[in-house]
């Protein structure tokens, strides 16, 4: 009998049969499952969350552009940095801009109609909107838009560049624009405020024919605010002293942030670290 080649091939194996074809079908189906896990985190990074930002349908350059519902090409410095601010904490696409009447957007946000939008300080923040939190359980204020809010005036009046705003306007009338979050917080503070005028523009009329004793305006973009100055040729000035420092929120509807709870707070955080960015952004709308 001739003995078989020492490398001669294997006989090809008979199928599994039984419990061993059982047993292999699992240890397929298991690996099938632990390949889907380890793949599952890429592709939920990779997903879209789409995120609903109400903000103010009234032309407020540099900040908002347009009027209505519809959103123009370039839309505002705010809108620009809010569009930065989801992308950059990881939901996965640009946000769905919703335009509403000032009135109806901290309704809309703590109903759930919007998911996100612009919020500043406020006496009391109502039920069904969620906040940046710290270490204790309190709002943070870090992880918000700071702001200066500086007081505009007749050049005439001949106000000391000494003058402390917060108690020089003590029963005096200011202007401030419609709509604006930090009107609450001045009126709490004992300032007399009107707001009936819907922008800076019509504020500063209102200045001029001295209606109002000052107009309050917020100090985010100092190049933008002297190019306004400078329509009135010296008649309005600053005074150099801020009325008081505020913050802006992007805050959430509370059912939105207990669904999305990472990309939510990693967006807080973006605008702590990048603080500084609506500046930045707003070069581009100086000419607005």
């Amino acid at each position: 009998m001739t003995p078989a080649p020492a490398h001669a091939p294997a006989p090809p194996r008979a199928p599994a049969t039984g419990r061993k074809a059982g047993r292999l079908a699992a240890a397929r189906a298991g690996a099938a499952v632990l390949l889907a896990a380890l793949l599952a985190p890429a592709a939920a990074g990779a997903a879209c969350i789409p995120v609903r930002v109400g903000y103010m349908d009234q032309h407020r350059p540099p900040y908002w552009l347009g009027e209505g519902s519809d959103v123009p090409d370039p839309p505002g410095a705010a809108v620009d940095l809010m569009h930065d601010a989801v992308l950059g904490a990881g939901f996965g696409c640009a946000p769905v801009w919703v335009r509403l009447p000032i009135a109806r957007l901290r309704v809309a946000l703590a109903s759930g109609d919007i998911d996100m939008s612009p919020l500043g300080e406020l006496p009391s923040y109502p039920p069904g909107i969620a906040l940046p939190r710290d270490k204790a359980g309190n709002i943070d204020l870090d992880r918000a838009m700071h702001n200066a809010l500086i007081v505009l005036v007749r050049a005439g009046d001949k106000l000391p560049a000494s003058t402390v705003p917060m108690q020089h306007f003590k029963g005096k009338l200011l202007g401030v624009a419609q709509g604006q979050s930090y009107a609450p917080r001045l009126r709490e503070a004992g300032l007399t405020i009107d707001d009936g005028a819907r922008d800076l523009e019509r504020n500063l009329e209102k200045l001029r024919l001295g209606r109002v004793d000052g107009v309050v305006v917020a100090a985010v973009s100092p190049a933008h605010l002297k190019a306004t100055l400078a329509r009135y040729k010296g008649a309005v000035v600053q005074l150099p002293q801020p009325l008081i420092n505020t913050r802006v929120w992007l805050a959430f509807n509370d059912n939105f942030y207990r669904a999305h709870p990472a990309q939510v707070e990693a967006l807080w955080t973006w605008l702590d670290v990048n603080r500084h960015r609506l500046g930045y952004v707003m070069q581009k709308y100086r000419k607005q």
